[in-house]
C-alpha cells in the first residue's frame, strides 16, 4: 500500500472491516476476529474515500472524491450494482435507520468542486431522491437514531447545521467560536450533548445539541480526523494526523476529563469504533518506514 487510508466502515453481520486506500483506488476488507486482511476491491475507483456498510441489504457504498460518483457493490461478491453521479469530493456519508435512505456529503464552491450538499440516496434502489444544500463545502455527520435530526459540520462558515429528516430542510445553525474550523462530530442522545472537535487552533467542544449552547472546552491534539462516541463505558475516541490518540471521559453531561492520550503513527488519522466487539479500530498508513496495518485497541473500565 502506498499514500493514506481515507475512511473505515463495518458489516456487523460478519464483522468486516472495510479501509479505503485512496491513493491506490482500492478498498482493502478485514476479519476482525481472525485479525487478518481477506480480500481487495479494486473495481472502478477513482480516490475512495467515504464508506458505509448496509447491513441487511449486504452492500457497500464507496464515495470517490476525483470523479464525484458514489459507487454501490454487493457486499458478498463485491460486484457492482450502481453509480451515482453526485459532485466532486464525495466523502463521508451516514444512513438514516427508519428510510434507509443514505446522505452523502459532496461538492464544496470554498473548495472549487461546484454547489455543496448533502445528496439523499435510496439505498433499496440506489437512486438519488433529493439533495439538501449548502453552498459550502460539508464535512462531518452525526445522526440522531431516536429521533429525525441530522448534524451537519459546515466548516467554511465555522457552524453546525441542523437538519430536520421529516423535511429534509436546514432550520437551526450552531454558530461555533472563529476562526477555528470544525472537523469532527460525535453525538451522546440520551445526554443531549454535541461534541464537536475544532482545528486551528485545536479543541475540543461539548455543545447542548437541543440548543448548541456551549457546556465545555478541553485542549485535544492537534489534527483530529476521526472521532466516536461509545455510550457503554461514556468515553469519547479520537485520532489524529499527527499520530496520536486521545481519550476523553464524560463524568457527566457537563464535566469531561482527559484520561489517555499515547502515539501510534504518523498520519493515523482515520479509525473506527465497533461497539459490538468492544474494538477501536485505527488505520495507520505505510508512512516514514511504517507498515500498512489495523491497530485493534479494547478499551477497560
Amino acid at each position: 500500500m502506498t499514500g493514506t487510508w481515507d475512511h473505515l466502515t463495518l458489516d456487523p453481520a460478519t464483522d468486516r472491516l472495510f479501509a479505503s486506500a485512496q491513493d491506490d483506488n482500492q478498498v482493502r476488507v478485514f476479519d476482525l476476529h481472525a485479525r487478518k486482511q481477506l480480500d481487495t476491491m479494486t473495481s472502478g475507483f477513482n480516490r475512495p474515500q467515504g464508506l458505509y456498510y448496509v447491513a441487511g441489504d449486504d452492500t457497500l457504498a464507496v464515495s470517490n472524491g476525483k470523479d464525484g460518483t458514489l459507487r454501490a457493490f454487493n457486499g458478498k461478491t463485491y460486484e457492482p450494482i450502481r453509480i451515482v453521479q453526485l459532485s466532486l469530493g464525495a466523502d463521508m456519508m451516514d444512513m438514516d435507520p427508519t428510510t434507509r435512505y443514505l446522505y452523502v456529503d459532496h461538492g464544496g464552491t470554498d473548495s472549487n468542486r461546484g454547489p455543496g450538499g448533502l445528496a439523499i440516496i435510496n439505498t433499496k434502489d440506489w437512486s438519488k431522491v433529493g439533495e439538501i444544500s449548502t453552498e459550502l463545502r460539508p464535512a462531518a455527520l452525526a445522526m440522531e437514531k431516536s429521533g429525525d435530526r441530522l448534524y451537519l459540520l459546515i466548516p467554511g462558515l465555522t457552524q453546525v447545521a441542523v437538519i430536520d429528516r421529516s423535511t429534509n430542510a436546514i432550520y437551526a445553525r450552531f454558530q461555533l467560536k472563529v476562526p477555528a474550523q470544525p472537523i469532527a462530530l460525535a453525538l451522546d442522545e440520551r445526554r443531549h450533548r454535541l461534541f464537536v472537535d475544532m482545528r486551528r487552533p485545536s479543541s475540543f467542544n461539548i455543545l447542548d445539541s437541543n440548543t448548541g449552547k456551549p457546556i465545555a472546552t478541553l485542549d485535544t491534539i492537534d489534527g483530529v480526523e476521526s472521532m466516536y462516541y461509545d455510550a457503554k463505558l461514556r468515553r469519547i475516541y479520537m485520532t489524529a494526523l499527527d499520530g496520536y490518540v486521545q481519550v476523553i471521559q464524560q463524568i457527566d453531561a457537563d464535566h469531561y476529563k482527559t484520561i489517555a492520550r499515547f502515539f501510534t503513527g504518523h498520519h493515523a488519522g482515520t479509525s473506527q469504533w465497533v461497539p459490538n466487539m468492544n474494538l477501536f479500530c485505527v488505520a495507520v498508513p505505510p508512512v516514514d518506514g511504517q507498515a500498512a496495518e489495523i491497530w485493534l485497541f479494547q478499551p477497560k473500565h
